[in-house]
């Protein structure tokens, strides 16, 4: 790029932040007071969500929340200070997640976000032979797939379906005669108006080539699975996911267009002209989508930041964490309410119901807490770039003491379903948690016996093998965590017994013989049990 050039770009950058009297004023900084609300929530409104208040977003969980009440020891005035400082630093603009009307044209002529309900064609690519044949499902099960990601979105419908053989994806993906065959049936149909071609993501020449050829918008995997994120997201963390995921498919197409992949009207030989300074429209585009994405980093950097002083807190108070992981729609949610035994959570039978992360407590038969993460269903032929969005979101989970893999043991492609979760989760996990990972297959209920898989049948609506669950759960965190059974012989009167309810897991309490003291049998971490004995054997010697 000549040094020109450069300066201009750089000189669009520098009027993004300084203009302020610009068409954009009504985008201007309006301060908000979301976070406040959402860490106080027992006293301000409740945040709009399609769960219930007891589900609280990992990001908010804290101290000041009703599910973990306690009164502050130690470092808990510091956390909570830290906290409040970085809450009071987080107030920003709503306008980051409002686009410039330039921008809107970006994403208008990329993903069709025009809220029409469209009446889909799908076709499905299925490749003959090779490398890039999928093993172990079928066509006609990721025709299925497909079908139930537009029934995701409401109002659309699928109006027709074709399984398109076909040698590779690449090139124009369709033969000159299949490209024929399939501009003639959609010409005659008047229902259809838009084809979903199920494909992870299209080429800007390829999607150029085939809304030409057709006259109407062409989506892929991506595009879609953003128009399910964008009408269901709720939290303004998700939107801001959502967001970031959008750049690097416009970027991929600005950096297709600049290789000469498509020869596209806003190609290098189109100047703007901007304070002085020649650049092309190219340029421009890449500059504010660089702008965007800066922004949006800086907020979700300040989300993570906040979420790395919640996690210093639970580690601190010792709260032991199951991150419950799948593919979408397996019943990770379901799964939860049977264990919390919470009546507000609402499952829904779709793909990617949640969301966002969040948290539930439910207690064990040994009487220990635990805090259940819910996350984000996995889903198979999705680039990475579009998962990466979400890191943010999975690194609760990930750290957490046990990860439950839930698979759906009723649908025709859980062995698909389950090689692609297991291969995204040892890119992200040590081979150690890998190892000690918990699997279930959830939905027995809808199968018959001789359909079984090896491992841990449950059904969390007849409660089959729930109580296996809850035994493998208390061993699999007893093991992660350290804890150990211990039994402690105490006096009458002393701290010790209530020090043992806010620091272990108190099992039962028994008099002594001697009528001067108590057996108490807890669950107890190897440090938590270090600072008794130091504490307690230390006031034993003084008196």
């Amino acid at each position: 790029m000549c040094l020109r050039c450069f300066k201009g770009v750089y000189h669009l950058c520098r009027m993004s932040l300084v203009r302020k009297s610009s068409k954009y004023a009504s985008l201007n900084w309006t301060r908000n007071k979301y976070l406040h609300s959402a860490l106080n929530q027992q006293t301000n409104k409740p945040r709009r969500s399609t769960l219930s208040s007891s589900c609280i977003p990992l990001c908010y969980f804290s101290t000041t929340n009703a599910m973990c009440q306690q009164k502050c020891h130690g470092g808990d005035e510091e956390l909570e200070s830290r906290l409040q400082n970085l809450v009071q630093a987080f107030e920003e603009d709503d306008g980051i997640l409002q686009e410039p009307e330039e921008y809107k044209e970006y994403l208008q002529e990329h993903f069709h976000y025009d809220g029409v309900h469209h009446s889909v064609m799908i076709v499905h690519p299925a490749i003959r032979w090779g490398p890039e044949k999928p093993r172990s499902t079928t066509p006609e099960l990721q025709l299925s797939e497909a079908c139930a990601l537009v029934h995701s979105l409401p109002h659309w419908r699928v109006a027709d379906t074709k399984i398109q053989k076909v040698k590779n994806r690449g090139g124009f993906i369709f033969t000159k005669g299949q490209l024929e065959e399939l501009t003639d049936l959609l010409t005659s149909r008047t229902d259809i108006s838009a084809v979903f071609i199920n494909v992870d993501v299209l080429k800007i020449n390829q999607v150029a080539m085939l809304q030409g050829a057709w006259k109407m918008p062409v989506f892929d995997r991506y595009t879609l699975v953003l128009h399910i994120f964008k009408e269901f997201a709720q939290t303004r963390e998700a939107k801001l996911q959502i967001a970031l995921a959008e750049i690097p498919y416009i970027r991929g197409r600005l950096e297709q267009i600049n290789e000469g992949q498509h020869d596209h009207l806003t190609g290098k030989t189109h100047y703007v002209v901007s304070g002085g300074f020649k650049f092309t429209y190219i340029q421009k585009r890449e500059a504010l989508v660089a702008e965007r994405e800066r922004r949006l980093r800086g907020e979700l950097e300040k989300i993570k930041q906040q979420r790395e002083i919640l996690r210093k807190n639970r580690i601190r108070k010792q709260y032991p964490t199951v991150a419950v992981v799948g593919y979408t729609n397996c019943g990770k949610t379901t799964l939860i309410k049977a264990l919390t035994d919470d009546e507000t959570l609402t499952p829904e039978n779709r793909l990617f119901a949640t969301l966002d992360v969040t948290v539930h407590q439910t207690l064990l038969a040994n009487h220990l807490k635990v805090l259940l993460v819910d996350t984000v269903g996995f889903i198979s032929d999705i680039p990475s770039s579009l998962m990466d969005a979400f890191s943010a979101t999975l690194e609760d989970a990930l750290i957490a003491d046990v990860i439950l893999h839930v698979r759906d043991s009723s649908h025709p492609d859980h062995v698909a379903q389950t090689e692609n979760v297991v291969d995204i989760l040892s890119k992200l996990l040590p081979e150690e948690k890998l190892q000690n990972m918990l699997v279930v297959n959830s939905k027995c209920d809808l199968i018959s016996d001789s359909e079984s898989t090896p491992g841990l049948n449950i059904s969390a609506v007849t409660g089959t093998g729930m109580d296996e669950l809850k035994k493998s759960l208390e061993g699999a965190i007893t093991s992660s965590t350290g804890r150990v059974r211990k039994t402690f012989r105490i006096p009458v009167g002393g701290d010790h017994l209530s020090w043992l309810y806010r620091n272990a897991t108190v099992l039962s309490t028994t008099d002594g013989e001697d009528g001067h003291s108590y057996l108490v049998e807890t669950i107890i971490s190897t440090s938590a049990y270090g600072k008794f004995k130091h504490l307690f054997s230390k006031r034993k010697k003084k008196s």
